[in-house]
């Protein structure tokens, strides 16, 4: 699993918006994850999973992309939070309830290969709380 590329932003209400990013190479398995939120001083960092985007560059041909809330009370606490549609070109996951990621926890998100000369695109969105 990769970390994906890091933004963040400040909000007008203090908040930080976060953006963690990937693309794949042609025909590729793409994984993405958020940092873990452990840090080594200071207080413990919560994100709210806000939601998450995976664009593939044409119809591809997959079982359907996979969003995990990986925990770090260990793997036996792991969930399947969504298993988009097969074959979907554009899938959006946005929770219908508050997903809060503890420190240790990552949100990982898979996007099976897409065939051909297709490529796909992870965003993840959090909220520092």
């Amino acid at each position: 699993m990769a970390t994906g590329t890091y933004e963040a932003w400040t909000t007008r209400g203090g908040g930080d918006t976060e953006r963690w990013v990937g693309t794949s190479a042609a025909d590729t398995a793409l994984t993405i994850s958020t940092a873990a939120t452990t840090p080594a001083a200071g207080p413990p960092v919560v994100r709210r999973l806000l939601y998450v985007t995976v664009p593939y560059s044409a119809t591809p041909t997959q079982a359907g992309v996979t969003v995990v809330l990986n925990s770090g009370a260990g793997g036996a606490y792991d969930t399947i939070l969504d298993t988009g549609a097969a074959n979907e070109e554009d899938g959006v996951y946005e929770p219908t309830s508050e997903i809060r990621i503890l420190p240790g926890d990552t949100i990982d998100v898979i996007a099976p290969a897409g065939g051909g000369v297709i490529t796909s695109s992870i965003a993840i969105y959090t909220e520092r709380l």
